[in-house]
């Protein structure tokens, strides 16, 4: 009788599908009616054989985990026969007797140890990177960038920048032939350098106080004064002529040396020239410079080697459409006239019995050979090349026909006296 009693009390803590501790257990009808209070059997046989698996592996009983729970060893049988499911409220301590969690329970399965720990690692990366988010929001909020701190990096930039263009002019610049077209641009740069580094200093804000010192201030005095004073040695200081075209289109540059010695130099760039050509005679004084066309320029000077008058005239283009080189003399046969009736000149170039060029003046008639022409690039000729008395050259409106032959109708020629005193070009067609 007593044995019966103590069945009944322990089927009132019995589970079946979900039904809670301490409900009758003579209808399994009524049982069945109240899923809404039990874990459903959605794992099948998983749960159950799960279950009796871990109760195997701690070395227990059926009736020894019964006591544990507080259930019957029926209970028991029926989770791991999977005809019944353990009571929700029981869950938490059916998984400490097993050693494994609700969510392996219900899963029917083991979770990997390294899956709990990578989930346990991200859960405290996720606390870790709010906190250093929360850490650089403050810290950003106490920096303060200003206008004023760009516009002083910019300074500094523009000035490490002018020191590099200095650096790369005395190793590479050299060794490629460029120079400064103009002898004050070292000056300058290495005078800008300086200044710029100071101005940008002053504007940002946090180095203000440091460039304020008067022992940065003194620094920055001596730095100045030494990049000036160095740059006669590392530019040694040439006479200089320099010279824009009419339309700004073309920049003359010649250095002369203090022994006569001149070079011809084309523009590279904004700063630079190259060597172009060497006048084969030295220069005794001043330099006539005289623009005969945008891209025609002439140099008369004299020469303390013979006393005479020489010219070199710097070309910068052509009158050919395609791509070849042609004579002057050669394109520009025929007769020509002033355009101004009132003048008494005629050019007739290669009309002669023997060629040549004939120039009929107010001071009378001239004959020079084909040997006694000098031509520079493909738009100017001079002649006689030992003592050069005119300058013949091809004006911009001139097209020279395919193949280099003659020019087309409409061009025009100037012609010009060389002298060191001014003289007027004399436009003929």
């Amino acid at each position: 009788m007593q044995e019966r009693k103590n069945s009944e009390a322990g089927n009132e803590k019995e589970v079946d599908y979900g039904r809670k501790s301490g409900q009758d257990n003579t209808s399994e009808n009524v049982i069945e009616n109240r899923p809404e209070k039990r874990v459903k059997n959605k794992g099948g046989n998983k749960t159950g054989e799960f279950i009796a698996r871990k109760r195997k592996e701690r070395g227990m009983t059926q009736k020894e985990m019964a006591e544990l729970l507080g259930v019957t060893n029926k209970a028991v049988s029926k989770w791991e026969t999977s005809q019944g499911m353990p009571d929700i409220g029981i869950l938490p301590e059916l998984g400490k007797a097993l050693g494994v969690t609700v969510d392996e329970i219900l899963m029917g399965e083991q979770i990997e140890q390294e899956k709990r720990a990578e989930t346990a690692v991200s859960d405290e990366d996720k606390k870790l990177l709010e906190i250093v988010l929360e850490r650089a929001e403050r810290k950003a909020e106490t920096i303060r960038i200003t206008w004023k701190d760009v516009f002083g990096c910019l300074l500094i930039l523009s000035a490490v920048g002018l020191i590099i263009v200095q650096i790369w002019t005395l190793t590479q610049g050299r060794e490629l032939g460029l120079i400064y077209i103009r002898n004050v641009t070292p000056y300058v740069i290495n005078a800008a350098a300086v200044f710029l580094f100071g101005a940008g200093g002053m504007c940002i804000e946090k180095l203000r106080p440091i460039w304020k010192r008067k022992s940065v201030i003194a620094v920055t005095a001596i730095l100045l004064a030494a990049g000036i004073a160095v740059c006669p040695f590392c530019f040694p200081k040439q006479r200089e002529i320099v010279d824009l075209a009419p339309d700004f289109s073309n920049t003359m540059c010649l250095k002369i040396d203090e022994n006569g010695r001149a070079v011809f130099y084309r523009q590279r760039g904004l700063l630079f020239g190259a060597q172009s050509d060497v006048f084969p005679f030295t220069v005794k004084d001043d330099v006539k410079v005289q623009w005969l066309e945008n891209d025609v320029c002439a140099l008369t000077y004299e020469s303390p080697e013979d006393d005479q008058v020489h010219q070199f005239v710097a070309t910068y283009g052509d009158r050919n459409e395609a791509v070849s080189y042609y004579y002057v003399a050669n394109v520009a046969y025929g007769t020509w006239m002033p355009e101004d009736r009132g003048e008494n000149y005629k050019l007739e170039v290669g009309t002669g019995e023997n060629g040549g060029i004939d120039i009929e003046t107010p001071e009378g008639k001239e004959h020079y050979e084909p040997e006694e022409c000098l031509q520079y690039g493909t738009l100017a000729v001079v002649f006689p090349s030992d003592d050069p008395k005119w300058t013949l050259v091809l004006n911009k409106d001139c097209v020279v026909e395919a193949g280099g032959s003659r020019i087309e109708e409409g061009g025009t020629v100037t012609l010009c006296k060389v002298a060191m005193e001014k003289t007027a070009p004399i436009i003929m067609h």
